[in-house]
């Protein structure tokens, strides 16, 4: 606070700006006179206006980002189910350790059309060779030989489709027995993220909305992504040093290097985006947190004045300017407004306009004021008397904790959603809610024509194999005693090519209906429980008709929702502040409002590496023993995480005040000319969510300031 001549004089001559003299004439309080005597004793300064090189860093906003050749947004390219989950949130993988697998019949269906194309591609090729020997023989007609061109053509054309439909396939590789898609990772890392568990449905990454099923990225080098003013953008240059700051860490800077500056502008911010690469060996930046980033720029020639000989007023900044040398012992200043920027926390203000380079300015230091807003001055008697007792703030070990909202979930691995791979209607329901099923009881039954048909494919399309099969080894005997046509052999082995084409396409169908048993005198299919644990939801009812998961008629509904209910993952949201104190194996207090006298306890067992940048939260995970089924899924807990013992500056409980909707303390600040002792009365914000004698002072302290810590109340009084 500066509560100066200089502000009150600047204050009246803004008034008298609005209403006073006529335009032209110097108001009052555009004039100030010193005596020379005041700036002997040090009572005010002179500064000069000096020109030269001026350092200041090129200052932006910007985000934690991947390094995009260091992660790996894992996404289906086909639709399907997923069957298992192979890798865990946190858990280190190699290039190529599997992730997850899925069922699909876009899977089967891609081979068995590359399989019949390359089929007839083969029997096309053969033909269109025979017909040119005819021709070549003149022993056929050019009209087959054209027409065998264009199967031909037609044939290349559809093997090219199929094989860009298998191309998709080589996200993962595909079990030749089980026809199941093993998704892998592409790089080595961490998986960072998973948003998948056994049983999903998932959607293809050519879809019109597939899911990320996992994140998987190194993070011990990551990006920061600023966007640099219009202004600023031609002093950034690549392999300049930068400086970042983030909230999770305020005491704390990285090191960084410029890799990239944009060419363009976004034209609605009128800014341009700057990349930087930094190391982050210890984890400590994850990706969406924010960051403020200073970036070296070469030095600016500018005018300069110390920032404390300016005076803001409504917005605009004063200066009171010397008129010359001292006459009768008195200097005399006259206010001009100026320009003024840089950054407000430097001790040199850039002046952009209405000051020149030699100019002295009026720099006032006053050693004696009235007393201001929230200061308190008394005796010494009266302090002894109301017991007033003083005590620097300093820091100290407090144990610490940190409150969270969340929710209860399943472990993802131990929850199985049940939908039926067929349409059909239920005619029997074996399994009611609350019952505890083992992996492979049955569910539910129903009638659907899609499985005995799918079974009878399969049987046909054995049949047909084998048929064709023996045909093609007739027609190489016969060809090899000269007995038989090499068109019939060649027509053969394309007819026996077609026949394992959809042979295979009918085991994948069939394969499809593993998760259930088929009852060949009922024609009932079964659906059975894919694990252990409890019936938590059912949707089918007897007479229900139900849509097939491949039938491709909307959404399909889930049958059964079976899970494990002990133990139970409790979820939480921790804000980008406090995140850098959560560590794995914290303990975890769980409240819910069902059961408010009631504690249950686990461990954080993993935390996310990513932040959300709607919510600016990240997940945290642990598991509760639940063996009396209390919890359940979804329910809204509040978490209370234990964190380590942490330096704070902190004050004793009795220092802390309340008045009105401020919290305060009393901060010594020295006697007055006349003996008196000064106390000002300072807003401060506490950790008093904490127990113990010590309160922590998040914000409004510095240490070592002299604390009123008993008789505070009577100085209030004072106010």
């Amino acid at each position: 606070m500066r509560g100066t001549v200089l502000t009150a004089l600047l204050g009246l001559a803004l008034a008298c700006r609005e209403g006073g003299p006529a335009r032209g004439a110097a108001p009052q309080g555009d004039e100030l006179t010193l005596d020379e005597a005041r700036l002997d004793r040090g009572e005010a300064q002179l500064a000069v206006a000096t020109e030269g090189e001026l350092r200041q860093a090129v200052a932006a906003a910007g985000r934690v980002a991947f390094d995009d050749q260091r992660v790996q947004h894992v996404l289906s390219p086909v639709a399907g189910r997923v069957t298992r989950v192979l890798a865990h949130a946190g858990q280190r993988v190699a290039r190529g350790t599997p992730l997850l697998t899925l069922a699909s019949p876009e899977v089967g269906a891609a081979l068995a059309d590359l399989l019949k194309a390359q089929s007839d591609l083969a029997q096309a090729g053969a033909e269109l060779a025979r017909q040119r020997r005819l021709v070549g023989a003149h022993a056929g007609p050019a009209r087959d030989l054209e027409a065998a061109e264009d199967a031909h053509r037609k044939a290349e054309a559809e093997l090219a489709r199929a094989r860009q439909r298998a191309a998709l396939l080589r996200a993962g590789d595909v079990d030749a027995v089980t026809q199941e898609l093993t998704l892998k990772a592409a790089l080595p890392g961490e998986v960072l993220a998973r948003a998948v568990s056994p049983g999903l449905e998932v959607q293809g990454a050519s879809s019109g909305t597939p899911v990320e099923l996992f994140t998987v990225g190194d993070i011990s080098r990551v990006w920061i992504l600023a966007d640099v003013a219009e202004g600023d953008l031609g002093r950034v240059r690549a392999g300049a040093a930068a400086t970042v700051r983030v909230p999770a860490w305020p005491g704390r800077s990285f090191a960084g290097t410029v890799q990239w500056v944009a060419g363009t502008l976004d034209p609605a911010l009128r800014t341009g985006r700057v990349r930087i690469a930094l190391d982050n060996a210890d984890r400590a930046l994850e990706p969406e947190m924010l960051a403020q980033v200073a970036i070296d720029a070469p030095p600016l020639r500018a005018l300069t004045v110390p920032r404390a000989a300016l005076t803001t007023v409504e917005g605009e900044s004063f200066a009171y300017v010397s008129e010359g040398p001292p006459q009768d012992g008195r200097q005399r200043f006259r206010r001009r407004r100026v320009r003024a920027s840089g950054d407000p926390a430097s001790p040199l203000a850039v002046i952009e306009g209405g000051l020149a380079a030699g100019e002295r300015l009026l720099v006032e230091q006053p050693t004696t004021r009235e007393p201001g807003a929230g200061e308190v001055r008394i005796s010494e008697h009266q302090a002894e008397h109301a017991g007033i007792r003083l005590q620097a703030a300093g820091e100290q070990d407090l144990d610490d904790t940190l409150v969270a909202g969340g929710r209860i979930a399943f472990d993802d691995l131990r929850v199985a959603h049940v939908f039926s791979p067929v349409t059909g209607r239920v005619t029997r329901v074996l399994a009611e809610p609350g019952r505890h099923v083992k992996r492979g009881d049955p569910l539910v039954a129903l009638v659907s024509p899609e499985v005995g048909s799918a079974f009878a494919d399969a049987v046909k399309a054995e049949a047909d194999e084998v048929a064709a099969r023996h045909e093609l080894t007739r027609q190489r005997e016969l060809v090899e005693a000269h007995a038989g046509a090499r068109k019939d052999l060649e027509a053969a082995e394309a007819v026996w090519r077609r026949a394992q084409a959809e042979l295979a396409r009918a085991r994948q169908k069939t394969r499809l209906l593993s998760t259930g048993s088929f009852d060949t005198v009922t024609q009932e299919y079964t659906l059975r429980s894919p694990v252990d644990g409890e019936v938590v939801a059912r949707a089918a009812a007897r007479g229900l008709e139900v849509q097939g998961q491949w039938s491709g008629a909307g959404a399909p509904v889930e049958l059964f929702t079976v899970g494990a209910l002990d133990p139970l993952w409790v979820v939480g949201d921790v804000y980008e502040m406090d995140l850098p104190h959560v560590r794995t194996g914290s303990a975890v207090e769980v409240r819910v409002p069902a059961f408010p006298d009631r504690t249950f306890r686990g461990k954080v067992d993993w935390v996310s590496a990513v932040l959300d940048p709607a919510t600016r939260t990240a997940k945290v995970r642990c598991a509760i023993a639940n063996p009396g089924h209390l919890l359940r899924p979804d329910m809204a807990p509040v978490l209370t995480i234990a964190l380590p013992s942490h330096r704070h500056l902190s004050v004793p409980r009795d220092a802390v005040l309340r008045l009105g909707d401020e919290t305060i303390v009393f901060v010594a600040s020295g006697r007055t000319p006349d003996g008196q002792l000064a106390y000002r009365r300072r807003k401060v914000v506490p950790g008093e969510d904490r127990p113990g004698g010590s309160v922590p002072i998040l914000e409004g302290l510095v240490p070592g300031e002299q604390v009123v810590v008993s008789g505070g109340i009577f100085l209030v009084g004072l106010l």
